[in-house]
């Protein structure tokens, strides 16, 4: 009776397995198909996998923060901030979360903690020319326009060809 009974819950996984119900794969691997439909721009599928990246594994540096990303992408960025805030809890030197995060609050228009984590960017990597360009614009946000052309200018030094644009549409050339 043993015998036919671990047969038949091996069947109903192999089946339950296959037909999607349970997944097969783990925490890394649904981070890997994350980032993979990231690319792509398949931000819904992308979260779903994310989803069960951090369901398996809460310590997930990668889940949390890809799934941030992802969340930006969907445009929910009170949930983004949650999500890279718990991937900070993990790693608190991360650059790229702090730089996502600013733009989260950018979004929002919440500039002063925009500020911060884009401040706090450039300490950890002081070439980051992506939160550079972007301090550049909050600080053009918030009517500060010599800061801000500063730091975008920095930005195209580093090499930030989408500032470089910025700054020609501005009319502030390289100086």
């Amino acid at each position: 009776m043993r015998l036919f009974s671990s047969l038949s819950f091996g069947l109903l996984m192999s089946s339950m397995i296959f037909s999607g119900t349970v997944s097969a794969e783990s925490p890394t691997e649904h981070v890997k198909l994350g980032e993979s439909y990231y690319e792509k721009g398949m931000f819904n599928e992308s979260l779903a996998e994310l989803d069960l990246a951090v369901a398996g594994n809460g310590d997930s540096f990668y889940g949390w923060f890809d799934r941030g990303k992802t969340l930006i992408e969907l445009g929910r960025y009170q949930d983004a901030i949650a999500d890279l805030t718990r991937s900070l809890e993990i790693r608190k030197t991360c650059a790229r979360a702090h730089y996502h995060r600013g733009r989260c609050y950018a979004a929002l228009k919440e500039y002063d903690r925009a500020l911060d984590d884009f401040n706090q960017a450039i300490h950890i990597n002081s070439s980051y020319d992506k939160a550079f360009f972007a301090r550049g614009k909050t600080e053009f946000d918030m009517k500060d326009t010599e800061k801000a052309f500063d730091d975008i200018r920095k930005a195209v030094r580093l090499g930030n060809t989408e500032a470089e644009m910025w700054l020609e549409q501005h009319g502030k050339g390289k100086e």
